[in-house]
Order: C-alpha cells, then sequence, then structure tokens
C-alpha cells in the first residue's frame, strides 16, 4: 500500500453528545457502511451538523442540541489497520458506495476507508442510476454517468471507522465551535 498521510485533526457533527463512540448507532446503507463518520474539512462536519439538527427538528424529535468534535488522529494505527483509500471519486470509488449503499451493515472488513463523499444530497443520483436512467445498471457508461451527476470535484474526504480497532485512529476529543 502506498503510504498515505491522513490529516491530524478530523471532525464529526452531530446533534448528540459523544461520551464514547460506539459503532452500533451508526445508521446503514451509508457510502462505506454502518459506523462512524468523520470530515477532513470542519465545514463539511458543521454544515452536516445543521442538517441532522434541521431534520430532527422537522420531524418533531426531541434532540440535545448541536456538537462539533476534532479529533487528532494517530497516523500509525492506518498502518496497523486494514485500511482501504481512495484519492478520488473514480467507477473502484464508486462501485464500493453502491456496494455499501444497497447493505444494512457494512459489506467489506476494512477498519477504516478514507474517501470522498457521497452525501445524502446524492440519493437522487444514486436512484436514478438504480432505475438505469443512466444506462442498464452496472454498465461503465452508466456509472460515468453517474459520477458526471455527482460533480465529483465538489466532494469533501471522509474518514469511516467501522471496527474498534479502527477507532484507535482518534486521540484527544474536543468539541469545537462552529
Amino acid at each position: 500500500m502506498k503510504e498515505f498521510k491522513i490529516k491530524s485533526t478530523i471532525y464529526h457533527g452531530t446533534i448528540t453528545r459523544i461520551e464514547n463512540i460506539n459503532l452500533q448507532e451508526g445508521k446503514g446503507y451509508k457510502d462505506f457502511g454502518k459506523g462512524f463518520y468523520l470530515a477532513y474539512d470542519k465545514k463539511q462536519s458543521a454544515k452536516m451538523m445543521v442538517k441532522r439538527y434541521n431534520q430532527a427538528k422537522q420531524r418533531k424529535q426531541q434532540v440535545d442540541g448541536k456538537y462539533l468534535y476534532a479529533f487528532d488522529t494517530v497516523q500509525e494505527v492506518l498502518e496497523q489497520c486494514k485500511t482501504k483509500i481512495f484519492n478520488e471519486a473514480d467507477i473502484e470509488w464508486l462501485d464500493f458506495v453502491l456496494d455499501c449503499r444497497k447493505s444494512a451493515g457494512t459489506p467489506h472488513e476494512y477498519d477504516i476507508v478514507i474517501g470522498p463523499t457521497a452525501d445524502d444530497d446524492t440519493n437522487l443520483c444514486l436512484n436514478m442510476y438504480w432505475e438505469g436512467v443512466y444506462g442498464p445498471v452496472g454498465s461503465i457508461e452508466a456509472k460515468r454517468t453517474l459520477l458526471e451527476q455527482l460533480e465529483v470535484e465538489n466532494l469533501g474526504m471522509q474518514v469511516f471507522i467501522g471496527t474498534e480497532k479502527g477507532l484507535a485512529l482518534l486521540n484527544n476529543k474536543r468539541e469545537e465551535k462552529e
């Protein structure tokens, strides 16, 4: 594996105060599976936090508040964990995301996955792909069209942690201001 340096600080925005990270609380049908997600960019995490807060309020759900956490990373953990890294949103990344988005769990054995974010706003494009609007599902033409529709140049980078072993990547949690 080519050596990869992870950012020294990564972020997680949420509407629930985090005392301990519980991987079982993650939701399935996500980019890299069921687990704990963080972003390279503080603004990306803050945007997700606000979006979740607004969605909960619309549903009249009770929320704790808005919380933005920063974590320092331990570079050596990447070398000790089974890690998958996507440096760009290409066909390999898309196939991985499509497989994960079809699963309530985690359809791979990686501790950590790093790559572009196909955020919840991309669901329309993914549904159009699965309905065959872009061409036969699974065809390279349909996948290329889907990548174009996702505007991959605008996707932020995310870090997925799917195992307890992978959680060792995170160190020194602190609450940040928006």
